[in-house]
């Protein structure tokens, strides 16, 4: 019995010290440790994912001088003024809804022929179908300084180009290897061309890559309310530049940056007198976006309120052929069709469009029996501004070595980025009545 109550007394002693010894290394932070007494249940807050929030791109520091629209580097190409056939058969043309500007007047027969202003875009792989110069679209093609691009021409044009030294591509004379003619359509409706090629026959021949390069003023900022007439700028032409972005200054010796003597240039109406001090001088084709701003406040552009104008048609001379602009609101754009069709672009099948169209009254003269005209495309007269939906009426000018310009009161008025279409209609009967405007 004694040795039984000994072993329990042993047992009992090695469990109390073994619990004390367990005691003691809890105490000291040892192992192992009491787990801790559950209590109630605490959810965390959930916290919503982190968006990845970007920085809004930087706007581009630059603007192109002919639409005023953003461009990442300087636009330091010269213009190419291309003549592009606008008979039936050679519709639909290529490459017009990548043009700067679009001219479009009268040739022979009540058919009109237009004016490519190719600058600030490139890689446009055909141009054309491509015809022949008058002295008018000279005049119009290097008002922009433009390399002007055409086949054949009447005698008095090719009279100019020679004695006067014009800088000109001319597939039936210095330039045909540059051109190529398509199968598909019948001659003369296939000629054509694209900008790279017509660049390196320029780079041949040793044409001036420095030239003025007219610089518009444009709209910046939507309106108040939409689509109002009110015009404000940030900007106006710069004092002065060259197609290769220097610095320049307007020659005022009676010559365009090509030669043209001053004889072959008539002098403005008052109006553009008005005008020349913030109009006439060439911008720099690298422009930054926000130059300008003081010569804007000093007050050299208009506010010119303008009327509804949903749709415009445009009789040249055949009533046959009528050219209509309807403004399509999600563009912001004027949609050009021909006879109540659309007018596309081969290249792209795209509708061509225009944020600005400018309808302007010139006198017309017919010249022999073929029907060759002249078209005094220098002295000013009445015009009509359509842009975002409402028409402004006023005047065109052109100062002597500078591009045609849209005033009102005086004043030149802004337009809106993009591509500019002018049509140019005669005089007679009456201004007004080859141009008709609704709201459909």
């Amino acid at each position: 019995m004694r040795s039984k109550h000994r072993l329990g007394k042993f047992a009992w002693r090695t469990s109390f010290m073994a619990i004390a010894a367990v005691l003691a290394l809890s105490a000291c932070g040892g192992k192992p440790q009491a787990e801790p007494v559950e209590g109630p249940e605490v959810q965390s807050p959930v916290q919503p994912p982190v968006e990845d929030v970007k920085e809004p791109a930087a706007p581009a520091p630059y603007r192109a001088p002919l639409t005023g629209l953003a461009v990442e580097a300087p636009v330091t190409q010269r213009p190419l003024a291309v003549m592009i056939n606008n008979a039936p058969a050679a519709r639909p043309q290529s490459g017009l809804s990548q043009a700067d500007i679009v001219y479009e007047v009268l040739a022979e027969g009540g058919i009109t022929r237009l004016i490519g202003i190719f600058q600030s875009q490139e890689g446009i792989e055909q141009i054309g179908p491509i015809r022949s110069i008058r002295p008018y679209l000279i005049r119009l093609g290097e008002s922009y300084g433009g390399v002007l691009v055409h086949a054949g021409g009447s005698p008095e044009a090719y009279s100019i180009i020679q004695k006067q030294g014009k800088q000109d591509l001319d597939e039936i004379g210095n330039a045909g290897a540059f051109f190529w003619r398509s199968k598909d359509r019948k001659a003369p409706h296939n000629l054509y061309s694209s900008d790279e090629k017509l660049r390196q026959a320029a780079a041949k021949m040793g044409y001036d890559q420095q030239v003025q390069i007219p610089q518009y003023s444009f709209l910046t900022e939507e309106p108040a309310g939409g689509t109002s007439g009110t015009n404000g700028t940030d900007g106006t032409p710069s004092s002065g530049g060259t197609a290769d972005g220097t610095e320049g200054s307007t020659q005022q010796d009676g010559t365009t940056n090509s030669g043209t003597p001053s004889g072959d240039v008539a002098e403005n109406t008052s109006n553009a007198e008005q005008s020349s001090a913030s109009a006439n001088s060439a911008g720099n084709a690298g422009q930054p976006a926000d130059a300008g701003n003081a010569a804007s406040e000093a007050g050299s552009q208009t506010e010119a309120a303008g009327e509804a104008a949903g749709k415009v048609d445009i009789t040249f001379l055949l009533n046959s052929y009528v050219v209509s602009y309807e403004y399509d609101e999600a563009s912001s754009t004027y949609k050009r069709s021909i006879n109540g069709s659309p007018h596309v672009d081969l290249n792209n099948n795209e509708q061509l469009e225009a944020a600005n169209v400018i309808v302007l009254g010139a006198d017309h003269k017919v010249l022999d029996d073929i029907g060759r005209l002249a078209v005094d495309v220098e002295t000013g007269g009445e015009a009509m501004l359509f842009q975002r939906g409402e028409v402004i009426r006023g005047q065109w000018v052109r100062a002597a070595n500078d591009a045609i310009r849209f005033v009102k009161d005086g004043a030149e008025v802004a337009l809106v980025p993009g591509t500019t279409y002018f049509n140019i209609v005669p005089n007679s009967p009456s201004f007004e009545s080859h141009v008709s405007i609704s709201n459909p």
